[in-house]
């Protein structure tokens, strides 16, 4: 019985989302490309969606909260810095220290007095007064848990006893100069402003909850400001009328804003309306440009708050039209710009979780400070543990080697409940293996699912057993280090077809080699106090692997004295010359590289190049740049890289030629991406060639690491979904390489192209044969000049 509720929890997640499915995003500078979206419950109201768009225009990262405004366990109120609204605080910071689910950047504020522009409202409480401008909105809930979003006015004065009546300029907000009347409450800060450089005359009005002045001060430091009372600051002809006072006086104060902040639960303003009645508001105020946003706004019955934020570092950004648009997508009726660009910021707490994190990336590079937020708040109450979250590093692990399983619990309206490790009853099926504490070593190769227990609540991650490592990676994949620093080294490895793990400190070895340092229990490297150059070398399960270090200015280091470790292709099984038998599945194809020369003895080069694969090769494919002398000399089929691409059937395989020369394939031509992934819907026979003039990988590979990967991922897909072979053949500055990652063949080599080769005619140039026989594909790299 309690399976079945965790499982109808887990669906009314999604189904909160589903409730309310996206309409199409109108998008008229850009085409999606690419989708992909995932969804979880913070609490019973509050589900976080991040949805990411591969477009012709680049990445958009899109976070949205969708908020149960009629859960009585779900609340929204506005954030900012615990100690007062005078300090800035990073959104997850505010988020943490309030012990909201979720929470994101709220107004705009002055970037050089952090002051915030608009109004905000707290529980009935006038936090700071709206906007003068009239051209900047507000959002609010009201005492009944209603949303609106309008244009706020205001008045407020202050009338002395004399019968002068100031107009009240601002309330919690800094001046430079305090020509106008300001008002300083206990949610500005416990003291005051002050006097200072600028305003060393600056008077300073002590008044109690009762209106009641305490005391009068001119040119004098902060003064604490009194609970539920106030201070009123102003210099010049303000200054002189605040010096009439006297203790004991009774100050008039008049502050109304329209709608009246009394009745509302909470208020932040923003700037324009965006979306007003299901369609696009006229902008009043308006941020150019493609930028990181956020924006507030709820559905057409009032239920459903909606929140979103688009971000612009390594991502596209959204014009403000966009998000209007986007926000009228994802069902909203009404919204409001908020703050954006280095200020978006949206924090979530996970279930099970403790603390908030940030969802988005840093705009910045870092957590900017900004003056206020919307913090989404689960009030339930604390009950008994009700189920399990597993998490870790990698749900892929090699036979014989450990996964840590961390386990976190929550209660049934999630929230977060302590787990006591020695508690935990763990298992595994699918696959065999043994359990120390909270780390996992699988004895058998396959997929399993690890389950842990504590009392009647359980919890589930899927997990991959992987056969023997046998090829070993660092990051970074060499270390220069200053003297007595420390550098964490992150170690994968990948077996025999490519699939990768992350490997734990505790299952690998160290030897140092020439006192360069040492690594401590966390795989964390800390350099040695002198000059030094050496390796560290990683033994994992008897693999071996070198990471060179260089510490300062570096030393003499004899390399003879490092273990050998073999190559790659030295145990890879497809590397073999097997037989063909030039038939329609039966056949071998040559890969040379570029073709460009400066010298005669290049050009000599390439046409040798052209003359064996005349001889020997019913197909040969150049990579880069292909002069036409070459192609001339040619009387086989052949393929090379260009401006263009193409599409090729041979036999029983298929060739797609690409360019990347720009470093992606949405230059110069956007329609490449989408050509082809069609082209992937028709390849024919067992094989996969994809022909590219430049890497996937490295500096001289994709400029976008996202884009890079999304290449692999989409044909890991096509590789899992159809089970014929892919390669990806492509022009380099390797003489020969070949890896595999998840079955995905990469094999490269270069032409005649090359800087820093000795042009050594029987060393220095070689080629790809290919050997194709069914589904069965073997290599070999041979010279293209023999002795």
């Amino acid at each position: 019985m309690r399976i079945k509720k965790i499982l109808s929890l887990c669906i009314s997640s999604l189904l909160l989302f589903l409730a309310f499915p996206m309409q199409n995003v109108k998008a008229d500078t850009y085409t999606i490309l690419e989708a992909k979206e995932f969804a979880q419950n913070l609490s019973k109201g509050v589900v976080h969606k991040n949805i990411t768009y591969f477009t012709t225009e680049g990445w958009i990262n899109i976070n949205v909260l969708k908020v149960d405004l009629t859960d009585k366990y779900t609340d929204v109120s506005v954030i900012f810095n615990p100690t007062g609204i005078k300090d800035r605080m990073p959104v997850r910071e505010m988020a943490n220290s309030y012990g909201a689910v979720a929470a994101v950047n709220g107004d705009f504020f002055d970037t050089k007095t952090g002051f915030v522009i608009g109004a905000t409202v707290k529980d009935g409480r006038l936090i700071t007064d709206p906007s003068n401008e009239g051209k900047l909105a507000t959002f609010s809930i009201d005492a009944n848990g209603v949303p609106s979003i309008e244009y706020w006015s205001k008045s407020m004065s202050v009338t002395l006893p004399n019968g002068t009546k100031l107009p009240l300029a601002a309330i919690n907000k800094i001046s430079n100069t305090f020509e106008y009347l300001v008002m300083y409450t206990r949610d500005w800060f416990t003291t005051s402003p002050g006097a200072n450089e600028n305003v060393p005359q600056l008077v300073e009005v002590v008044v109690d909850e009762n209106d009641r002045v305490l005391e009068v001060r001119q040119g004098q430091p902060s003064v604490e400001i009194p609970q539920g009372g106030y201070v009123l600051a102003g210099a010049g002809y303000v200054g002189e009328n605040l010096l009439t006072l006297k203790p004991g006086d009774i100050i008039q104060k008049d502050i109304n804003t329209n709608p009246p902040f009394q009745n509302l639960k909470m208020a932040v303003s923003g700037g324009t309306i965006l979306v007003k009645d299901g369609k696009i508001a006229p902008f009043t105020h308006e941020i150019k440009g493609y930028t990181a946003r956020t924006a507030i706004g709820y559905t057409q019955d009032k239920k459903y708050l909606i929140i979103a934020t688009v971000d612009g570092t390594s991502s596209r950004g959204m014009t403000q039209t966009e998000m209007a648009n986007l926000m009228i997508s994802l069902g909203a009726y009404d919204a409001l710009n908020l703050d954006g660009g280095g200020s978006t910021q949206m924090a979530i707490r996970p279930i099970g979780d403790t603390d908030a994190k940030l969802a988005n990336y840093a705009p910045e590079g870092y957590e900017r400070k900004v003056a206020n937020g919307i913090g989404i708040f689960n009030t339930a109450p604390k009950g008994n543990l009700y189920a399990l979250k597993l998490e870790v590093s990698d749900t892929n692990v090699f036979i014989g080697l450990h996964r840590t399983i961390t386990v976190k619990g929550y209660d049934e309206n999630y929230n977060p409940v302590i787990i006591n490790p020695e508690e935990v009853l763990f298992s595994v099926s699918g696959i065999t293996g043994a359990f120390s504490g909270n780390a996992f070593m699988p004895t058998s190769v396959g997929e399993g699912v690890i389950t842990a227990r504590v009392g009647n609540a359980i919890g589930t991650i899927k997990i991959t057993s992987l056969d023997k490592p046998v090829d070993i990676r660092f990051n970074p994949a060499n270390i220069v280090v200053d003297k007595n620093k420390a550098v964490p080294i992150t170690v994968t490895a990948k077996n025999i077809k490519g699939y990768r793990a992350l490997i734990e400190p505790q299952d690998i070895t160290w030897d140092v080699y020439n006192n360069i340092g040492n690594i401590d229990s966390k795989g964390v490297f800390i350099s040695s106090n002198f000059d030094a150059s050496g390796a560290l070398v990683a033994n994992i399960l008897g693999e071996k692997a070198i990471l060179p270090v260089k510490v300062g200015q570096g030393s003499e280091f004899d390399t003879s004295v490092l273990p050998k470790v073999a190559e790659f292709t030295q145990i890879d099984p497809a590397n073999k010359e097997v037989p063909v038998k030039n038939t329609s599945n039966s056949f071998k194809f040559m890969v040379f590289g570029d073709t460009k020369y400066n010298t005669l003895l290049k050009l000599q080069i390439s046409l040798k190049a052209a003359d064996i694969a005349n001889k020997e090769y019913p197909l040969a494919i150049f990579l880069g740049d292909v002069d036409e002398k070459v192609l001339n000399n040619l009387k086989v089929k052949y393929i090379t890289t260009n401006e263009k691409y193409e599409v090729y059937n041979y036999n029983s395989s298929t060739f797609i030629a690409l360019n990347n020369r720009s470093g992606s394939l949405l230059s110069p031509d956007k329609n490449q991406w989408t050509w082809f992934k069609e082209q992937l819907s028709n390849v024919k026979g067992d094989n996969l060639f994809v022909i590219l003039p430049k890497p996937v990988w490295g500096s001289d590979g994709f400029k976008d690491v996202k884009e890079a990967t999304l290449f692999e991922e989409t044909l890991k897909e096509f590789n899992k979904n159809t089970g014929k072979n892919v390669w990806i053949i492509y022009n380099s500055k390797s003489k020969f390489y070949t890896t595999l990652n998840d079955e995905i063949r990469y094999i490269t080599t270069y032409g005649t192209d090359v800087e820093g080769n000795t042009n050594d005619i029987y060393n220095d140039f070689g080629f790809i044969s290919v050997m194709v026989n069914g589904k069965e594909v073997n290599y070999q790299f041979k010279n293209l000049i023999n002795k």
